[in-house]
């Protein structure tokens, strides 16, 4: 898992807590998650997802036009 800048990572294991937050972008791309330095795996807390509502305009328009454009 690429490590990316303001990502916010967290100990799984409650007894230990620990928490870091990713200063800078890491170059390697791994497999799996980063271990805490109690060995435990880190992970990202939940972000529940966000609806945002959909409003017809010029955007739309314009993105449909390109599409209409491709697909000629």
């Amino acid at each position: 898992m690429r490590l990316e800048r303001g990502q916010i990572w967290r100990c799984i294991n409650q007894a230990c807590g620990a928490e870091i937050q990713v200063i800078e972008r890491s170059g390697l791309a791994g497999s799996s998650n980063p271990r805490c330095t109690c060995g435990s795996i880190m992970k990202m807390p939940y972000a529940k997802p966000q609806l945002r509502r959909f409003e017809a305009g010029e955007e739309v328009k314009r993105l449909l036009q390109q599409l209409s454009v491709v697909l000629r």
